[in-house]
């Protein structure tokens, strides 16, 4: 190994040691710190909303006096919860999710074990929003377990279109037959599902997508709710972790991913660095899945 090469590994374990420190110095605002660069990356709201709440992330980001007030989450809650009113009732469910967890870190602030406390708020809310979704998928929607939630979305929407003509088998032209044809009968899709022109792959990848999402959201709900004296904390950091590594590379909802892994560090041990780095790590691989088109890159089957 050359000098040069001995240089360069000793700058990148000095780094990485600084790294490590600082990670270790943040504690309790390693997950405030998180949810202000999340609100940063993917700004809510119409343009008012969305200019308070970028510079109030911005300023509390950068002063860390803001970023431990009460009153700086307090707002947040105030102008996250008014997005959610005004966009009513067409808000979207991470909407309310994000009012709920600027309320849970502005309460934890006013209280003498913050920490604990929003580690219990996290724990709760990770734990209800993933019970929720299962309940609502399970009992409440027809249209999911059948697959045909799925199926549509892969057809319809036009940020999976990558997926559908280069995973799905899918031609430009099959793909604008289909999308016409659920047009035509959007009135009675739940009865007349455009299954003649899907492709069997199309078709496998929609149930592969709906029965993995809802055995892992399950998971999720289960382990994060559990009592206690039952939880297997690293389990369910490990779903938390694989459901967010996976669905952000397809869904184009970024801002959901790291508002869960924001909440997911909160209820992280600080004792359990490797989890953490862990979170922080899908954190960035989440940046990438929302810059970077991975379907446009994958050849067509």
């Amino acid at each position: 190994m050359t000098a040069e090469h001995a240089g360069a590994g000793g700058k990148l374990r000095a780094w990485l040691d600084e790294l490590r420190a600082w990670l270790d110095e943040q504690g309790f605002e390693l997950p405030l710190l998180l949810t202000l660069l999340a609100l940063l990356l993917s700004p809510v709201g119409a343009w008012d909303v969305r200019s308070a709440v970028l510079l109030l992330a911005a300023a509390a980001l950068l002063h860390s006096g803001l970023r431990r007030s009460p009153w700086t989450w307090l707002a947040l809650t105030g102008l996250t919860g008014w997005r959610v009113v005004a966009d009513w009732p067409m808000s979207d469910n991470h909407a309310y999710l994000l009012a709920y967890w600027c309320l849970a870190i502005g309460l934890a602030l006013l209280v003498r074990e913050p920490e604990r406390s929003l580690a219990t708020s996290a724990r709760l809310l990770i734990g209800l929003a993933f019970g929720f979704a299962v309940l609502w998928k399970s009992v409440v929607s027809p249209d999911y377990l059948d697959g045909r939630f799925f199926r549509v979305l892969f057809l319809v929407d036009e940020r999976f279109e990558a997926l559908a003509l280069n995973l799905g088998g899918m031609t430009e032209a099959s793909l604008a037959e289909a999308r016409g044809l659920i047009e035509e009968n959007r009135h009675v899709l739940d009865k007349r599902p455009p299954g003649e022109l899907e492709t069997p792959t199309l078709r496998a990848l929609a149930a592969g997508a709906t029965w993995g999402s809802l055995v892992l959201e399950a998971a999720v709900a289960v382990l994060f709710l559990l009592p206690r004296r039952l939880r297997i904390s690293k389990l369910g950091d490990a779903a938390l972790l694989i459901f967010c590594a996976g669905t952000y590379a397809l869904a184009p909802v970024a801002g959901f991913g790291w508002l869960l892994l924001s909440m997911g560090v909160a209820q992280c041990e600080p004792e359990r660095r490797t989890t953490r780095w862990l979170y922080l790590g899908v954190f960035a691989l989440v940046i990438l899945h929302d810059n970077v088109p991975w379907l446009d890159l994958v050849p067509s089957l």
